[in-house]
């Protein structure tokens, strides 16, 4: 599959909202092949789904949790789909899905211990599936740098990432490997090393920090300029910036889609389904930050209104 021609979602099941609770042991592979089966109805061209693991899950049930794993990778041909497995996580909300954070990596993952901790997950999840088509990408971490705000935390992740990225290359994995970045072009530059791809998270934030669609027009064409100058596909890895106003939500995912697609970026769009994970519910579910509400299918099931204009790119 070219990377221009993905459409697909994040996904989050909604039983949970942290990884422990969605691979821990309240897994259920039946809600994965409900939940991603009924956004193939509402959203037939839909051909690629990133799934977030969780390293916390694995760390308290190593070989369960890596069956978990593969139980849904084999959902694949079923529903017609490819994966984009997310390995680590660096984005924390409320509640937290749980991931890395600079102390973390800064305490475990240096040459004395990256080989005892980190070692053993990469084999257990990347191994297996080293050639197996129903990868699209490894995406080693969202947006990593989320907690680290200057020079040398960033260096952290950097030097962490670049070990996670030729221990999986080591591993066989034949699928590209890449880094999801935020929308900060400082960031998918230093990312760019140890990306296959580059994947990015463009959003139109029309309430707080890119505010006019010209403006993000403008980021998009400076990341298709910069991908030109390494030869490198771009993808985006997460877009549809959100409202709790369904309307509002559908015209800015309008702004968005059209941008990426008129392009030639692929995308998977945040969020499929009504999920209890940060951002991905309403307010009667938990906080509600600037993102607002992100999922495409309601609770119960049904298509969230005006929402089919996913269709239309």
């Amino acid at each position: 599959m070219k990377y221009e021609a993905v459409r697909g979602f994040n996904y989050q099941p909604s039983y949970g909202s942290h990884g422990l609770e969605t691979w821990g042991d309240g897994f259920d592979v039946a809600v994965f092949r409900e939940e991603i089966g009924r956004g193939k109805e509402y959203f037939p061209g839909m051909n690629a789904v990133r799934l977030w693991l969780s390293f916390d899950a694995y760390v308290r049930d190593p070989k369960a949790v890596a069956a978990r794993f593969h139980e849904v990778v084999g959902l694949a041909d079923e529903l017609d789909v490819r994966f984009i497995p997310t390995l680590f996580n660096g984005w924390h909300s409320y509640p937290d899905f749980g991931g890395i954070s600079l102390e973390v990596v800064s305490f475990w993952g240096g040459d004395e211990l990256f080989d005892e901790v980190f070692l053993p997950y990469l084999r257990e999840f990347v191994e297996p599936h080293a050639d197996d088509k129903r990868i699209l990408l490894w995406d080693l971490c969202n947006e990593p740098f989320n907690s680290a705000c200057c020079e040398r935390s960033q260096q952290v992740f950097s030097d962490w990432l670049k070990r996670v990225y030729e221990a999986c290359k080591t591993l066989g994995a034949t699928a590209p490997i890449a880094v999801s970045s935020v929308p900060d072009m400082p960031s998918i530059k230093r990312l760019e090393p140890i990306s296959d791809v580059l994947t990015f998270h463009p959003y139109f934030a029309w309430n707080t920090w890119m505010k006019k669609p010209e403006q993000f027009r403008c980021f998009v064409d400076e990341v298709v300029a910069f991908g030109r100058t390494t030869g490198k596909p771009l993808l985006a890895t997460e877009t549809g910036w959100g409202a709790l106003d369904d309307k509002k939500r559908a015209e800015v995912l309008a702004v968005e889609l059209d941008t990426l697609a008129g392009r030639g970026i692929g995308f998977t769009a945040h969020l499929l389904h009504h999920t209890l994970v940060a951002d991905g519910h309403r307010p009667e579910y938990g906080p509600i930050t600037k993102a607002g509400y992100m999922a495409f299918v309601e609770k119960d099931g049904s298509l969230r209104p005006y929402h089919e204009i996913f269709n239309d790119f």
